[in-house]
Formats: structure tokens, sequence, C-alpha cells
């Protein structure tokens, strides 16, 4: 059962087959247009977000694909959120910017599958951690203030409604 990892061509972070994108996917067996398709459906649910690069795990026994789609590191993620180009000097001094607790979950949602998290409340606060550590507000909130709401659970309703779209 072995894996083969194809590259998916990338034009200003959209997707951009070309003909030895083609190729590849006609010398692994697949049907180019299928997996346009599927591409396609996959770069939908991170409308809104940069992707920084997408892959596509084959399983050359069974022609079986996966469409792997990677956003930049939460970080870099942020600041192009907030349409901003460098983080504050002294995030415990400055605000760089503010997000709603809205974008906060979809972040979450989106960077789910790189986050390693055990569940989303937890993916969320990897998100207001970081805000936290890059001077940025979360509806016009410190963001240490929010996770304490987190915990507290101020915004379970949010948060499982928003799990429903993790579901396969």
């Amino acid at each position: 059962m072995a894996k083969r990892i194809i590259n998916v061509p990338l034009q200003g972070g959209r997707f951009a087959p070309n003909p030895q994108f083609q190729d590849a996917l006609k010398s692994a067996g697949l049907d180019p247009n299928a997996v346009s398709q599927r591409i396609q459906e996959a770069v939908k649910r991170y409308s809104g977000f940069p992707i920084s690069k997408i892959e596509l795990e084959v399983d050359e026994s069974t022609r079986n694909f996966d469409v792997l789609v990677r956003l930049p590191p939460m970080g870099d993620l942020l600041l192009k959120v907030l349409g901003k180009d460098a983080g504050p000097h002294d995030a415990a001094k400055e605000t760089i910017g503010d997000l709603s607790m809205e974008k906060v979950v979809q972040m979450a949602v989106a960077k789910y599958p790189e986050l390693k998290s055990r569940s989303l409340k937890s993916a969320v606060k990897q998100v207001l951690s970081t805000c936290k550590a890059m001077g940025i507000t979360v509806g016009g909130k410190p963001a240490a203030e929010v996770m304490r709401e987190v915990d507290g659970g101020a915004y379970d309703d949010m948060i499982k409604k928003a799990e429903e779209q993790l579901a396969p």
C-alpha cells in the first residue's frame, strides 16, 4: 500500500492546472477532470483564507486519493487575515488588530487537521493563544480574557455548530 504525493500547482494561492500536472495524474492512473473537481470542492472549504500548498495523496494500489490543503502557519495566517505585513514590536503593549469570535472559530475549523487538537474547543484556544502572543484582540477584548470565557463555556453553542463542519 504505497502512497504517492503529487504537488498541485498554485498560482497566486489559487488552483492552476497545467499540462505537467495533468501528465502526472495520468501517470498515476487518475482522471484529471475528476481530480480537478475534487480539488475545487476541497478549496471551497477554505474560502477567505490564503492557501500555501495543495497535495494529492494517492494510494497507488487502489487509485484512491485524498486532497490535502495546507494553510500558512497560524501567525502568518492571522497577519494575512488582518491585512498586516508584520506583528507588533511588543505584543503586551501594542494591539495590531481585532477579530470576531466567529472568525477565530472559522480559523480553528480550517486549521483543525494541522493543529493536532483533540477537540475543536482546544483548537479555538490554540488560535486564541496565538492571538494573545501577537497582540490581537477578539471582539474588542484581550485574547486571554476570551480564553477564560471559552473555558467557562460562553461560546460552546458556536463551537458545537462549527463542529458539524468537521464531520466527514
